[in-house]
C-alpha cells in the first residue's frame, strides 16, 4: 500500500475511534495496598523525593534538549507536533511564579513560546501568532512539558483527587500508581487525568499517563511519556530522558527527547522573555551535561 494511503487511513482510524472508548483506564475502588499509603501519601512521597514543592522554590530552573519525532504523529497531529520547529529547545522556567518559557528551533525556524498563569503567547521567528488553534495547541502541549519535565509538583498543584491504585511492574521493578484528577487541565482544558508510576524505592517519578482534552483533534486520545537518567542539579530530581507513545486510539511511538544541558538559578526575569527572544540571563545556552 502506498504510503500516503496508509497515512489516511490512520486518519481515518484516528477520527473514528476519538469517538468510541479510548481504552484509558477506568476509575475503580481505590486500592488498598500492602503498605498502608493511600494516593495522597504517595504524591507527597514523591514530590519530596524530587526536591519539595517547587512553587516554595525560588530560582530558576533551566534546560537545553534535543529530540526526534516520529513520522506517523507528524502526520495525524501536524498543529500538535509542530515538528518543523520543535526539535531542539531552550527552556526557562521559574516554578515560584508559574513562567514557563521553551524556545524552539527546526528546519522551518525559530518558535517561543511563553506560558504564564493563565495566558499563552506564541512567536515563529519573531512574529506573534494570533490564531486561537496555534495557541490552543502551544498551551496544551507547554503544560504537558512542565508535568514531564519537572514532576509532581504539577500533580499537586492542580489535583483535584487522588486515588491509589494496584501496583504495576515493569522491567523488573515495582511501581506505586496513582490516578491523579487535574483541574484545570493541560492547557485550556478544564480537567484531564493522569495516572502517575513512582518506582517504590526511589519514589521517583517514572511514567504518567494522561488524557490530552486541550486541543480538538487530541480528546478521546491519550498518551504515555516514560521518564529515565535523572539528575540532581540545584536540589531538585530532574529526568533527562523521555519517550512519549500514544496508547489511544491508536498504538504508536510518538517522540523521543533528551537533555543536553542543564543549570539553575541564573536570575533571569520575565521581561528577558519578551517580544518572542530570549534576552540578559535568559539568552545564553544551558550548561552542557557531562
Amino acid at each position: 500500500m502506498h504510503v500516503s494511503n496508509r497515512i489516511l487511513l490512520a486518519l481515518m482510524a484516528w477520527a473514528a475511534l476519538t469517538g468510541c472508548a479510548t481504552g484509558f483506564p477506568r476509575a475503580g475502588a481505590p486500592y488498598e495496598a500492602p503498605d498502608g499509603l493511600d494516593g495522597a501519601a504517595v504524591l507527597a512521597r514523591g514530590v519530596a523525593a524530587h526536591g519539595g514543592d517547587l512553587r516554595t522554590r525560588a530560582g530558576d530552573l533551566n534546560y537545553a534538549s534535543d529530540g526526534r519525532w516520529a513520522t506517523l504523529i507528524q502526520r495525524i497531529q501536524p498543529v500538535v507536533t509542530d515538528a518543523g520547529y520543535r526539535v531542539t529547545a531552550e527552556t526557562r522556567y521559574s516554578p515560584s511564579t508559574g513562567v514557563h518559557a521553551i524556545r524552539y528551533r527546526g528546519p522551518k525556524g525559530v518558535k517561543q513560546v511563553v506560558r504564564t498563569p493563565g495566558a499563552i503567547e506564541v512567536h515563529y521567528d519573531g512574529v506573534r501568532a494570533t490564531d486561537p488553534e496555534t495557541l490552543q495547541a502551544a498551551a496544551m502541549t507547554t503544560d504537558a512539558f512542565e508535568l514531564f519535565h519537572f514532576g509532581p509538583s504539577f500533580l499537586a498543584a492542580r489535583a483535584t483527587a487522588v486515588t491509589r491504585m494496584a501496583d504495576a511492574e515493569a522491567s523488573g521493578r515495582q511501581y506505586r500508581r496513582v490516578r491523579v484528577a487535574i483541574a484545570p487541565g493541560f492547557g485550556q482544558a478544564e480537567s484531564d487525568t493522569v495516572i502517575a508510576w513512582f518506582d517504590a524505592q526511589t519514589q521517583l517519578l517514572h511514567r504518567v499517563h494522561l488524557t490530552l482534552n486541550g486541543f480538538p483533534t487530541t480528546q478521546g486520545a491519550h498518551v504515555d511519556t516514560t521518564l529515565t537518567d535523572y539528575r540532581s542539579v540545584g536540589g531538585v530530581m530532574l529526568p533527562t530522558r523521555f519517550h512519549e507513545r500514544v496508547r489511544g486510539p491508536l498504538r504508536i511511538d510518538a517522540h523521543t527527547w533528551w537533555v543536553t544541558g542543564l543549570d539553575t538559578d541564573r536570575g533571569w526575569q520575565a521581561r528577558d522573555l519578551r517580544d518572542g527572544a530570549f534576552a540578559g540571563a535568559a539568552a545564553r545556552g544551558a550548561d552542557a551535561l557531562p
